[in-house]
């Protein structure tokens, strides 16, 4: 069984394992970065720490996803967080055409179609080399 956390962005749906979500949060809070790259939404306070937010799945703003990546916590804003799902059957292929591998599989749902999304491809958009 797989336990993901789901979202909506846009019309589009996805999610990422349960695992690697720490906190989900309301997006009110962002602190805009200036001089930010083509991606980069803002900060969120985190304790006495920042959280760099990402925005790459359309403008959705409504809440944050606080993700445990490879090397470093991350903030991805989307558009709404769905609920957490635990999946019986296993996670179908990623879609073929994809420039980066950040789709990695598939999960039917009663509701339809989850892209699952790989949390560490979208941590290495962080780094800027």
């Amino acid at each position: 069984m797989t336990t993901v956390v789901s979202f909506r962005a846009g019309d589009e749906h996805y999610a990422v394992p349960a695992e690697r979500v720490r906190e989900v949060r309301f997006a009110t809070r962002l602190i805009p970065l200036p001089s930010a790259r083509a991606g980069i939404l803002g900060l969120l306070p985190d304790g006495d720490e920042a959280v760099t937010v990402m925005t790459m799945f359309g403008e959705g703003q409504g809440h944050v996803l606080l993700l445990d990546g490879h090397h470093a916590t991350f903030g991805l804003a989307v558009e709404e967080v769905t609920g957490v799902l635990t999946v019986d059957g296993a996670v179908k292929p990623a879609p073929a055409g994809q420039d980066e591998e950040l789709v990695v599989g598939m999960i039917t749902t009663t509701d339809g179609m989850l892209m699952l999304v790989d949390v560490d491809a979208i941590g290495r958009r962080l780094d800027p080399s």
